[in-house]
């Protein structure tokens, strides 16, 4: 008597145990080996939206962030013990934050001339 009498049964056995073992085989590929440091290392260089905010940082954490920037900046003053280089580069950084809650770029994209204006309404 054969295990599988009909090329159906066959082929939904082969993809209940198949498809599992695809997917775990892969994700310990992943895993053990350098692949995904290696993907997400050239897709971090390829992609230039990486230097852009999107989501929860740009309605949440980013704000939040400039907030306790701009506190922590009043208690040094306050302290005085901020040197002016310290408040020059608190500037910069903050001017960068502003930047990127406006949807422009910084960084390398910057740097290399990539396009800091939208280019329709969907790209907000």
């Amino acid at each position: 008597m054969p295990i599988f009498p009909h090329l159906t049964v066959f082929g939904i056995v082969a993809l209940i145990v198949a498809v599992p073992i695809a997917i775990f085989s892969g994700l310990f590929h992943m895993k053990r080996t350098g692949a995904f440091a290696a993907d997400a290392s050239v897709q971090t260089e390829a992609n230039p939206y990486i230097y852009k905010t999107i989501g929860k940082e740009k309605e949440v954490f980013l704000p939040l962030w400039i907030l306790i920037a701009r506190g922590l900046a009043k208690v040094l003053e306050r302290q005085e013990t901020m040197t002016a280089e310290d408040r020059k580069e608190l500037e910069e950084i903050l001017n960068k934050a502003n930047a990127l809650l406006e949807g422009q770029y910084v960084g390398l994209p910057k740097q290399l001339g990539v396009r800091s204006y939208r280019v329709s309404e969907g790209d907000r």
